[in-house]
């Protein structure tokens, strides 16, 4: 006997209405009709309900319908894949919110520490870049670094890493830390420059020779500049790395 009939069986049985069974059981009357006529079947918490309600044990109410014993068996398992894809988002979640906690505390920890050594928000620029870009001047080199917000982004993207760009004259480096330093070639900061473009130095300020993208007239020309004023060129990599230290550093 399916489950439909036993529910309209114990339901004639008490002479009850598919009216009052439902408001038993918080449905609607066609709810009722529709598990009586075997169109669809109560979900597992209205079972255990039938269940107590009829006084018959939920093993005797599903072992003769085996469709209904499938049913629920499914139900189980999607059931069991729900909570597992739940504790998954749940867990992903919660990282997101440290990260991006993590993030502004970082964040609030530069803004403080600029400020501490003596950097100033940059007067020029779009509004964002107000709040954001800091500049400091320190024997005869200009300073730049931009902190980005990190809002409610808990994605601790690239960009969060401080970077200090320097300038002396017509020299222009910017050093992310002592493995990615970039000296910058541009003839609005040097006229007399025969080539622009970037370059990948060493803390000694020497080109490193593993850069494809440049040609062999190139690699020699600037490999020449950067020996010419390598002294000054290690100076402003030094003192952007102090920069950067002093920044990222707690106090």
């Amino acid at each position: 006997m399916n489950i439909g009939h036993q529910i309209k069986q114990n339901r004639l049985k008490r002479e009850w209405t598919q009216e009052y069974l439902a408001q038993l059981l918080n449905v609607s009357r066609s709810t009722v009709s529709s598990w009586e006529v075997g169109r669809n079947y109560p979900d597992l918490e209205t079972i255990v309900a039938i269940s107590d309600l009829f006084a018959i044990s939920l093993d005797k109410l599903l072992r003769e319908d085996s469709v209904m014993t499938k049913e629920v068996s499914k139900r189980m398992h999607m059931n069991k894949y729900y909570k597992i894809v739940l504790t998954m988002i749940a867990v992903i979640l919660l990282g997101l919110v440290i990260s991006n906690r993590r993030l502004n505390q970082l964040e609030q920890r530069y803004r403080e520490n600029l400020s501490h050594y003596g950097w100033q928000l940059m007067p020029n620029g779009i509004s964002e870049a107000k709040r954001n870009a800091y500049e400091i001047k320190s024997k005869g080199a200009s300073y730049w670094t931009y902190i980005v917000p990190a809002g409610l982004n808990p994605i601790p993207f690239e960009e969060y890493k401080v970077n200090v760009i320097a300038r002396q004259n017509k020299h222009v480096v910017d050093v992310l830390d002592s493995q990615h330093i970039t000296v910058v070639f541009s003839k609005s900061n040097d006229a007399k420059l025969k080539y622009q473009g970037s370059v990948q130095v060493n803390l000694a300020g020497e080109l490193i020779a593993d850069q494809p993208r440049l040609t062999s007239a190139k690699k020699a020309y600037f490999k020449a500049y950067l020996k010419q004023r390598q002294k000054t060129y290690q100076a402003l990599i030094q003192n952007s790395l102090q920069k950067k230290q002093e920044i990222i550093t707690k106090r």
